[in-house]
């Protein structure tokens, strides 16, 4: 599954279930392949998740890209599809596909589950759109108070559609998880994001 934002940066979860008996290998092939994969033109980072713990056969391996071609020409290069073909000695891959966001709250685990009620989306979007309208005004007010109703109203409705879809949903989506997603929560073992060398 992947998603593409306007700004072009493109998210990949990639799903892997480990054959039975090869978890050592392929443990060891995930870290082999993340340390190469730093070297990838436009990679940002990955995250792998393991949602039942380290007893689970299942990986998530979600990758950031820059761009899908960035993310097409490292996938599509021979030391990758030989990397994989190893992968596919201990593991075999399953394919999903989506097109757009598809929310803005981050479900609590990567397996189907029921959206929160419409009323508590409601209330955290009200709550997020508040407080980036609000602090929005009262810095920049002052600042677009001379320009035409329609430029300002542009500036202010950009802040709030990129403040609400990168900073405040996901970020209140993850500290009221248990309140959005009541007896759905199974925290999942998380590696830490390999993030490109400086």
């Amino acid at each position: 599954m992947s998603t593409e934002t306007k700004s072009k940066t493109v998210i990949s979860l990639i799903s892997r279930s480990i054959k039975p008996g090869y978890e050592k290998d392929y443990d060891d092939w995930l870290k082999r392949f993340l340390e190469f994969e730093r070297k990838a033109l436009g990679y940002l980072g990955t995250t792998v998740v393991l949602p039942g713990g380290t007893n689970s056969n299942r990986r998530y391996i979600i990758r950031r890209f820059t761009d899908k071609a960035s993310m097409d020409i490292w996938d599509n290069s021979p030391d990758v599809q030989r990397l994989l073909q190893e992968a596919n000695k201990y593991s075999t891959r399953y394919y999903e596909t989506a097109t757009g966001l598809e929310t803005w709250f981050v479900l609590p685990d990567l397996k189907p589950v029921l959206p929160p009620p419409r009323w508590k989306m409601s209330i955290v979007v009200f709550l997020a759109a508040y407080t980036i309208s609000l602090l929005s005004r009262s810095i920049l007010g002052h600042l677009l108070g001379e320009w035409s109703l329609i430029a300002s109203s542009i500036v202010f409705t950009a802040i709030l559609v990129v403040s609400l879809t990168y900073l405040l949903l996901p970020l209140l989506s993850r500290l009221l998880r248990r309140w959005l997603y009541p007896g759905q929560w199974v925290k999942p073992k998380v590696y830490e994001p390999c993030e490109p060398p400086n």
